[in-house]
């Protein structure tokens, strides 16, 4: 097991965020990890976002509450996933830092989904399932090479036992959310369409890895779950729910079965007119003020 103190072959705690920023700009600059997939040429991400939070911060408590009790707390995913010979007893929750990243799409993805109106442009659909792929593989990486340095890490949203749930209150859920582990984190706030609404905009993918550290948190710029959405904060805006063809989002936010309706619908379309077996929409984060910042009131 690892201590803060470091050892000779690796990263001690004060260097870890630029060791996990600098494991993703090298494996983002990878063609052969980031790319669109077969016959594209183009990678999937431009660019990434980065935060922490401490593994005992308040808010995950709230989520526990306010979404379902089958929310896991950082502390419960590493449990789940850590080897069962560690003898070492296990973390407690101040023990661990949760590490969020957002991947952002390229200008090119983004234009390229903007004059869509009904289905997903190829390479929002190839973002979708092979820049999936490549934010898969850099969970498996960032494990990886934590656990090589001595820091015990697990990735909650690949363990097997993780799960969609419902939820009393807000119907499709997920034993680990990326999205409430990256606005834990400090990355952003919620939209009307439930997308997270970072510095880079909606137009992003998530990933999220529990290490054993004590890694000092980022700042939340934002005192409420909702801060960068201008239909929540002031009412003017409203564009996403304009973009959603199948009107799955309005002044309540979205309706999650008419949405993931609409991602069904979709595979036909990706195979006939694309060539793979995919599945994506994301008109709602293209061609709206928050597409690629917070927008400004």
């Amino acid at each position: 097991m690892r201590t803060d103190s470091g050892t000779e072959d690796g990263p001690d705690v004060a260097d870890l965020p630029a060791f996990v920023e600098s494991l993703i700009a090298r494996f983002l600059g990878d063609f052969n990890s980031n790319n669109l997939g077969p016959g594209a040429g183009e990678p999937a991400w431009e660019d990434f976002l980065v935060g922490w939070a401490r593994g005992d911060d308040p808010l995950f408590d709230f989520l526990k509450r306010h979404i379902g009790e089958f929310q896991w707390y950082p502390a419960e995913a590493f449990a789940l996933g850590r080897p069962v010979d560690y003898s070492d007893p296990s973390a407690e929750p101040a023990d661990l830092a949760v590490i969020s990243w957002a991947l952002c799409q390229t200008e090119a993805t983004r234009r390229s989904n903007r004059v869509e109106t009904r289905m997903p442009s190829e390479r929002w659909a190839r973002a979708r399932i092979f820049g999936q792929m490549c934010n898969r593989e850099l969970h498996l990486a960032m494990v990886a090479s934590l656990q090589s340095h001595g820091y015990e890490a697990v990735a909650p949203s690949l363990l097997v036992q993780w799960e969609e749930r419902r939820s009393q209150k807000y119907g499709r859920a997920s034993t680990w959310s990326e999205r409430h582990a990256a606005h834990v984190c400090g990355l952003g706030t919620f939209g009307l369409s439930g997308g997270l609404i970072t510095p880079r905009g909606q137009a992003v993918r998530l990933g999220s890895v529990v290490v054993r550290a004590s890694v000092p948190p980022t700042r939340r710029k934002y005192d409420n779950p909702f801060a960068y959405c201008l239909s929540f904060a002031g009412g003017v805006c409203g564009a996403c729910a304009a973009r959603c063809p199948v009107g799955a989002i309005s002044g309540q936010g979205r309706d999650k079965e008419a949405c993931a309706r609409q991602v069904e619908e979709s595979k036909a379309h990706v195979f006939r007119e694309y060539g793979f077996e995919g599945y994506a929409c994301g008109l709602c984060q293209t061609k709206v003020p928050c597409e690629s910042g917070i927008p400004r009131p």
